[in-house]
């Protein structure tokens, strides 16, 4: 359901959740996106090439190292990230809307007892 929602932003779920983290930490080189999203590098290369193409993220010089790129969004990206995040709450809102408030609640503890961020 996501990834229909956002086919008319021209965005794949693995761009979305680039750009998610992008935003979140500005500067990120590629190793460092690949790794904390565990998208393999060849593929996040794929995922920031086609973000560049889209004009939504630049690779800009790495201060300490010529080898290195960091990653940032452009004004066009965070427009457009804006837009994927409004697609995604309502997803969310259409897949959840079975439940009552409590069993969302019980989701989302039980979830985040899953990613281990509750104990």
């Amino acid at each position: 359901m996501f990834a229909q929602a956002l086919e008319p932003l021209g965005l794949r779920p693995p761009h979305f959740g680039v750009m998610r983290l992008i935003a979140t930490e500005p500067g990120l080189t590629q190793q460092e996106l690949a790794e904390r999203s565990l998208i393999d590098p060849s593929s996040m290369v794929a995922v920031v090439d086609e973000l560049e193409e889209l004009g939504y993220a630049e690779r800009q010089s790495h201060d300490g190292d010529r080898r290195k790129h960091d990653i940032h969004l452009t004004a066009d990206g965070e427009r457009m990230l804006e837009r994927a995040q409004a697609a995604a709450m309502e997803t969310a809102k259409e897949i959840l809307a079975p439940l009552d408030s409590g069993e969302v609640q019980e989701l989302r503890r039980l979830l985040r007892k899953i990613a281990g961020a509750e104990d």
